[in-house]
Formats: structure tokens, sequence, C-alpha cells
């Protein structure tokens, strides 16, 4: 019985380790809405209404890194219309090599946001949502999860945590509560990310490294560019014989 004892004690930190390090692959289905000009809404069929995503997440219980997987499919480029008809349509879907590194000992992130072909890190603290807990509970993957919800002005969060993964962290910059977020629905359906797989093991230091490549600007500044360049975009619109609508996400 001794024996059984110290072998139990001896086993307690790697069974502890392996609750607070591993790898959780999530799939991110992303919603478009897109406003076809007049004389276009014949082709709103024929275009795709989401795309979907994979993604890692790559985790310890001071950091965690969330990034693409390796094993996403090359996007597929689609062209309706033609030159003949007056009207063209080409959306190109790309898939960014967005990630996002967060300190969770020290509470800052950085973040690689891939835009207009543009690559720049975002580096700051890590956002303090407010949440509020429902009392719900959900099963995801076999993991008991609690539902979390978080509004402002422009942003519905509802959440579904598992305390069994005591990791304070979640897909992208979600943080903050008590254990590791396994879905995510932002703005009612608008991106929906949701864990396909969970692997816990021991992860090496050297493998969680934060982005180095791209321009650093603050989150305000990075927000005034993306302004910039939407409204740039608007300006062009239109012009030419046909029109084309490209989607980056």
């Amino acid at each position: 019985m001794k024996k059984l004892i110290i072998a139990l004690l001896i086993s307690l930190p790697f069974f502890l380790m392996a609750q607070t390090q591993g790898v959780i692959q999530y799939e991110e289905t992303i919603s478009f809405q897109i406003d076809l000009p007049e004389g276009m809404e014949e082709f709103k069929s024929q275009i795709p209404s989401s795309q979907k995503n994979k993604m890692d997440l790559t985790f310890t219980e001071e950091v965690a890194l969330y990034e693409p997987a390796k094993s996403n499919e090359d996007p597929q480029d689609v062209t309706m219309g033609g030159e003949d008809s007056g009207m063209m349509i080409k959306m190109k879907f790309d898939m960014p090599e967005n990630k996002t590194f967060t300190n969770i000992t020290e509470g800052t992130m950085v973040e690689k946001q891939d835009f207009m072909g543009k690559k720049f890190l975002i580096a700051g603290d890590v956002e303090k949502y407010k949440w509020k807990l429902t009392g719900e509970q959900e099963k995801v993957l076999d993991y008991v999860c609690q539902k979390a919800t978080y509004q402002d002005s422009t942003r519905n969060l509802v959440a579904w945590f598992t305390p069994e993964i005591p990791v304070a962290t979640g897909p992208g910059t979600i943080s903050g509560l008590p254990g590791m977020v396994l879905k995510l629905d932002r703005n009612d359906g608008e991106m929906v990310v949701v864990a396909t797989s969970i692997e816990l093991k021991k992860i090496e230091k050297k493998v969680l490294k934060a982005p180095k490549k791209g321009k650093k600007v603050t989150q305000e500044e990075f927000q005034k560019i993306q302004e910039e360049k939407m409204q740039e975009m608007k300006e062009e619109f239109g012009e030419g014989s046909g029109t084309r609508i490209i989607i980056r996400n």
C-alpha cells in the first residue's frame, strides 16, 4: 500500500502538467455578408456563404500560440461572369498567416496580422473581458464546459470554457476565464470557433515563440490603417467595365 501511495504522489505532478500543456485544433467558420450591386443578384447563389479554417493552439500554463494549422487546404479563387456580360465578380479567399502569442503569466500578447498584402505586429496587454457566467453547461469533445458571455458596443461574445483544462486562454485573443475556451461564437454566428481535437502532452518551450516579422504598430494604429484602406476600396468600387469583389479574412 505504501508503494502504491508513493507511486501516485510521484505521478501526480506529471498528470497536472499534462492537463495544462498540449495542442488543441479548432475549426473557424467565418460567415460572409456580401451586398451585390444592382443587376448582379443572379450570382448570389454561386458565392460561398462561409469559409472554414483549421487553427492550432499550442499552450502551456505560461504561454500560448494560436496559428493556422499545417493541414489547411489551399483556398480556391472564384470567378463569375465575364467581360462579355459587362459584369465580373472575382472573389479571392486568402488564408492569412495570422498568429497570436499570449504570455499568460505576464498578461501580454503579440498579434501578427496580414492585411492587404502587408504584415503587422500588434503588441500590448491582454484584453480584460468582463465575462458574465450564466451557469449553463455543454459538452465539447467530452469536456464539460460552462457558458460565459461578454458584450460591448461592437462585439457580442459567447464562450464555452472547461475548468478541466485550467489554463486561462483560448482561440485568438480570448482570455480571462478560469479554464480553456473550447467553443466561441462572435456576433451571433459571424464567426464560430469549435475545438475538434485535444492532445494533452508536454510542450517544449522553444516551440512557443512570439512572431517577429512585420511592422510594429499599436492596436489603435492598426485600426486606423484598416479604416483608411477600406475607405480607399469604397472609393474605387465599381470602376471599370466590370465589378470586382475581393474578400480577405
